[in-house]
């Protein structure tokens, strides 16, 4: 199965509408499906579009915590194309997923040993132990087609392409046979980062957070495992129309199944978590040693799992960022009201 969000236009704003396919079939609205199948069972209008409102909303990690309820009445639209729900108008889609949670790994071998490298740091060997992760912003996503903002503290904006694993249901403490029917589907994730304040922020030993929480993109579908044939997925970068990339996600040292399993031991992962790959080998502008411009398109392609493409946004002209004074060792710049 496959699920999307389509933007539309209702009484003067807009609304995401949560799309459901299957194999090559046509996107169905689901709430519109839904709504219709109450009508034929006898419920009234308005009692029929509260209740279809409810089971599907704009929202998709909201709809996924309707927990199986949902996910049946998804797969039960996708065959029943009689029910007058084909989407008819234009596609106009965004980020399939809103997540409710989202967290980054970093799984393939060859980008992280670049970035210790480039940091001028040995390899840990926590990295080949367990799957490492930081702790993203999940209200920092922009749609697949949207532009990227330039935050003004940055010079050095990069892509990150990655494979993003959808959680369809809660997720607590499972081993890796059972991780991979928590996984509603894969989607594109794209982790922008900013490479010189995110270097310089992690030299403190903590995880990325300037550098990475103005923006992230997502893909336009979320697909179902079972929808997604042969052993790997082709993964590939162009920037202004030249391949800049081109890796399989074969090459991950952690596999999906023990990345969720892992994220999930101790502690409770909301249906509608995001959990990212990390980078694949060769998937950022940094590894190859290439710079991005204000203005440049970013197509990111997954194969089975679609495109983004995203142009970079400008800096704002003569933007002066507030920035932390600067403090001594010993702390005595510091002398001021511990408030302000």
């Amino acid at each position: 199965m496959k699920f999307a969000r389509a933007v539309v236009d209702s009484f003067g704003s807009t609304e995401h509408r949560v799309l459901v396919s299957t194999g090559d079939g046509p996107w169905m609205d689901l709430r519109s499906w839904v709504r219709d199948d109450l009508l034929r069972n006898g419920a009234e209008n308005d009692r029929a579009a509260e209740l279809a409102t409810a089971w599907v909303p704009g929202s998709l990690s909201s709809a996924l915590r309707g927990g199986t309820g949902f996910l049946e009445l998804a797969s039960r639209a996708v065959v029943d194309l009689s029910r007058g729900a084909v989407w008819d108008g234009p596609l106009e889609l965004t980020n399939a997923l809103d997540p409710a949670s989202y967290r980054d790994f970093m799984v393939f071998e060859e980008h992280f040993r670049f970035g210790y490298e480039w940091q001028g740091k040995p390899v840990p060997e926590i990295m080949y132990e367990l799957p490492v992760c930081y702790a993203g912003d999940p209200r920092s996503f922009i749609g697949p087609f949207d532009e990227i903002p330039w935050p003004s503290y940055s010079q050095r904006l990069d892509y990150e392409v990655e494979l993003g694993i959808v959680l369809g249901k809660t997720t607590h403490d499972v081993t890796p046979d059972e991780a991979l029917d928590h996984v509603l589907g894969l989607t594109i994730l794209n982790d922008v980062s900013a490479r010189d304040i995110q270097g310089r922020e992690m030299s403190g030993g903590l995880g990325p957070s300037k550098g990475k929480h103005f923006a992230c993109v997502s893909g336009p579908v979320v697909v179902s495992l079972d929808e997604l044939s042969g052993e790997r997925l082709a993964m590939s970068v162009r920037v202004n129309g030249d391949t800049w990339c081109e890796t399989t996600s074969d090459r991950m040292i952690w596999s999906v199944a023990e990345i969720v399993s892992w994220a999930s031991q101790g502690e409770r992962l909301p249906a509608g978590t995001l959990l990212g790959s990390g980078t694949c080998n060769g998937g950022s502008s940094i590894e190859l040693g290439r710079e991005l411009s204000p203005g440049d398109e970013i197509v990111l392609a997954i194969e089975g799992l679609g495109e983004t493409c995203n142009r970079l946004g400008r800096p704002q002209p003569n933007a002066s960022p507030a920035r932390p004074r600067m403090r001594t060792a010993d702390g005595r710049s510091a002398e001021h009201h511990f408030l302000a």
